[in-house]
């Protein structure tokens, strides 16, 4: 499953997994922005405020010739001076030259200096060209994210298929990630991953484990799971907003 946009025959289009085709465009492509954000360093993150009736790259476009614009932009033969590479991949970029653009970044090894042009980078120098994550992985380095953020004083990593959040060398809570719909009507569908959550359960001697979903309309509240073979652990169904 593909999440992102990428450049097909000259057009630029829109990948979108199934699980969020039920989405208008609109909140598709900011569930893509607010997770891409998630992934990169600050240079490359997109305001979370855009207008997502514009496509996918027609936002990275904006984001690209807008930080062009700032009040104290360097003037052009100073750019050339400070990174030509740079100004190159830039000035092909505002001509919308892809093509050539495409080939200068193939046959040269090295990365640009400005944030603008590292950004072209990266969508020139992909195989499509475009932006593409594998969806669970977006989803999965996401939700790290956040929680880390979230919790600052603590440690938060992957071990074993699981995010794990420690504090003082003791374990608090163990997250699984559940990249698919779930509908709090029919539990029954996720029976598989319930099984494997108590498991790990019994496999970790854990405590608490929540199993994390990406939130819809048919679930947006905790559920917790009973298991009488397990009456001093936790295992809770969790929606995630993106």
């Amino acid at each position: 499953m593909l999440f992102g946009f990428e450049r097909i025959n000259g057009k630029w289009i829109e990948r979108v997994p199934a699980l969020f085709q039920s989405f208008s465009p609109k909140e598709q492509r900011e569930f893509f922005i607010n997770q891409y954000n998630c992934c990169v360093n600050d240079s490359e993150r997109i305001a979370v405020k855009n207008d997502f009736s514009f496509t996918l790259f027609e936002i990275f476009q904006n984001k690209i010739l807008l930080g062009l614009k700032v009040k104290n932009r360097l003037r052009e033969n100073r750019l050339k001076m400070f990174d030509p590479y740079s100004a190159l991949l830039i000035a092909l970029f505002a001509k919308k030259d892809f093509d050539k653009l495409r080939m200068i970044i193939k046959a040269n090894a090295l990365l640009p200096k400005l944030p603008q042009a590292m950004l072209i980078f990266r969508i020139f120098s992909s195989e499509n060209c475009g932006i593409i994550f594998d969806a669970k992985t977006l989803f999965s380095e996401f939700v790290l994210e956040k929680i880390a953020r979230k919790n600052p004083d603590k440690d938060v990593y992957f071990k074993d298929g699981l995010i794990v959040i420690e504090k003082n060398s003791e374990c608090l809570l163990n997250v699984m990630l559940c990249f698919k719909r779930f509908d709090k009507d029919k539990i029954y569908l996720v029976k598989k991953e319930i099984d494997e959550a108590w498991r790990m359960v019994a496999k970790g001697n854990i405590k608490s484990l929540y199993i994390v979903f990406p939130k819809n309309s048919a679930f947006r509240r905790h559920i917790e799971v009973k298991n009488p073979c397990f009456t001093d652990s936790l295992v809770k169904l969790v929606p995630y907003t993106i």
